[in-house]
């Protein structure tokens, strides 16, 4: 019977140890221009099979949403809000008990901006928590560079 507990354990501590260590979300980022002084900013979330982030439309008192913040500068105006494309799903969360939108697979953050000075990159950070329906990991923040060519 101990032998048994002690297996059920150390499985466990094992399968936690490595959800922390995994990186189920690798983002990848890109500006292409548009017109002149016009350009979309592309932020890509290639997330594992099994791994969801959560939407940035998200109730208070949930999950975290992801959160994308471009950083301040005067020689760059962003053009709307940023918009989400993937695949979401609409679905009761156990671990906060409420309705969520999720996105899996491969998802798309779209931010067009307007360059009025010479400005040859845009900086910021992104914000978000991944989860698998067992685990969530700890939320974590990317910071971006993104070079306007």
């Amino acid at each position: 019977m101990k032998t048994a507990l002690i297996s059920t354990i150390l499985f466990l501590l094992s399968f936690v140890a490595t959800a922390q260590m995994a990186e189920p979300v690798k983002w990848s980022f890109k500006a292409e221009k548009i017109s002149n002084n016009d350009y979309k900013v592309t932020l890509t979330a290639s997330i594992e099979e099994g791994w969801y982030v959560y939407s940035q439309d998200l109730p208070n008192k949930g999950p975290i949403p992801t959160q994308i913040k471009f950083d301040k500068n005067p020689q760059i105006i962003l053009d709307g809000k940023t918009v989400e494309m993937g695949t979401k799903k609409e679905d009761f969360d156990q671990n906060f008990n409420m309705t969520v939108t999720k996105l899996v697979g491969q998802t798309n953050y779209f931010q067009k901006v307007v360059r009025v000075g010479d400005a040859k990159e845009v900086k910021g950070s992104l914000f978000f928590m991944t989860c698998n329906g067992q685990v969530c990991m700890p939320p974590k923040k990317v910071d971006f560079n993104i070079s306007l060519n």
